[in-house]
């Protein structure tokens, strides 16, 4: 039976729907390892259009996706930090994002791993308290040594001055801590994986959705688990990876000894759940060299090798292509691999001593039309 009153209805939902499906895709502009290099992070910013000489957002509805490791190596972490925590409210104001991933270095960050740390980073998070800070500190750690004297000359050493500030604003209630662990390590946006390593299919065949859900649930037990060294006076906010994971082995072993004489209370089964996943953090995402945080594979990879590989990863995950950091790439050029099924685009822009061949650059994917951007002439 025809009904003409619905025709107009029927005609504007067509029309409405021709027009958001041909609506423009947006602009992505993706951002491989920054490492502290603060000015020559805003340049290339600047250079695609996305900020301003006041470093303001002027992207408008372009999506900035920033695949890890904003932090170690360089000495300007804290500006980067703070340009990124600024941009994300006026990109979204704009009806635009910033999609920040976490790489290795951030989650060693999170974790208490220093290495890779250049130590004048810590100058840059001292104050006028810092030496009294050190001082507590350096009592406080040698309360909880077991006994053994600590020799204050060396531990002054490998903590200096703003070291323990630094560790705050890491820590699950600090400023960048916080903002951090806010954060995924895998974005997939219009058929584009984003990440800092790469799914190695060895080591995983979990959906992206569920790598996020363990990479946090990892983050969090190891928050867990510290918080709870720290309030039985085992370890300390600044305490080192090696240190937590050595306390944490130290009470289990504790627990096994005991349990041989007498029963273990319900108290100390939870205590045995929160510090096992500490002692067993190498197996973890975050530290494992095959893990997405880590892998090495989409690089070394032979041409013959990959591209078998690759198909397979983007036909299980129905995408479009995989666009990875972690790996500087001594071309200093974005690198497209396995028929544009990969982009690597870590292109070394902490120069210098790190990366002598080093540059800026960005990969700008508007549609199916994949761009590199560089601040020079390649």
């Amino acid at each position: 039976m025809s009904r003409p009153h619905l025709r107009p209805l029927l005609l504007a939902a067509l029309v409405a729907f021709t027009a958001l499906d041909a609506a423009p895709m947006p602009r992505i502009v993706a951002v491989g390892d920054v490492h502290g290099a603060a000015d020559t992070f805003a340049g290339i910013l600047q250079r695609a259009g996305l900020i301003d000489d006041q470093r303001r957002w002027i992207g408008g509805t372009a999506v900035l996706v920033q695949t890890g490791d904003l932090l170690a190596r360089g000495t300007e972490v804290r500006a980067v930090l703070d340009l990124l925590i600024a941009l994300e409210p006026q990109a979204a104001a704009a009806g635009g994002r910033v999609q920040i991933l976490l790489g290795n270095h951030e989650m060693m960050e999170l974790i208490g791993e220093p290495r890779d740390i250049a130590p004048e980073l810590f100058q840059r998070f001292a104050d006028e308290r810092s030496e009294a800070r050190r001082e507590q500190g350096f009592q406080a750690a040698s309360k909880i040594s077991r006994g053994k004297p600590l020799d204050k000359t060396r531990w002054l050493a490998a903590h200096l001055p703003g070291y323990v500030e630094y560790r705050e604003a890491f820590s699950p209630s600090g400023p960048y801590g916080r903002w951090l662990r806010s954060k995924p390590i895998i974005a997939e946006i219009n058929g584009t994986v984003f990440m800092h390593g790469g799914v190695n299919p060895d080591f995983t065949t979990e959906s992206l959705e569920n790598l996020n859900r363990r990479a946090r649930r990892e983050l969090t037990e190891w928050d867990d688990g510290f918080r709870w060294l720290q309030q039985h006076d085992l370890a300390l906010p600044f305490s080192t990876l090696v240190e937590v994971v050595e306390a944490a082995g130290a009470e289990l072993r504790r627990l096994e000894t005991q349990r041989r004489t007498d029963p273990l209370t319900q108290d100390d089964f939870s205590a045995a759940r929160l510090l096992v996943p500490i002692v067993k953090i190498d197996a973890s995402t975050m530290l494992n060299p095959n893990g997405p945080l880590w892998f090495r594979g989409y690089s070394t990879w032979t041409d013959e090798e990959g591209a078998g590989r690759m198909s397979a990863l983007l036909r299980k995950y129905r995408v479009k292509r995989f666009v990875t950091g972690h790996t500087a790439q001594p071309s200093g050029r974005i690198l497209p691999r396995f028929g544009g099924g990969l982009f690597l685009i870590d292109t070394g822009m902490l120069n210098g001593k790190f990366y002598p061949w080093g540059r800026a650059s960005a990969l700008e994917i508007v549609g199916e039309t994949v761009t590199p951007i560089y601040i020079s002439n390649p």
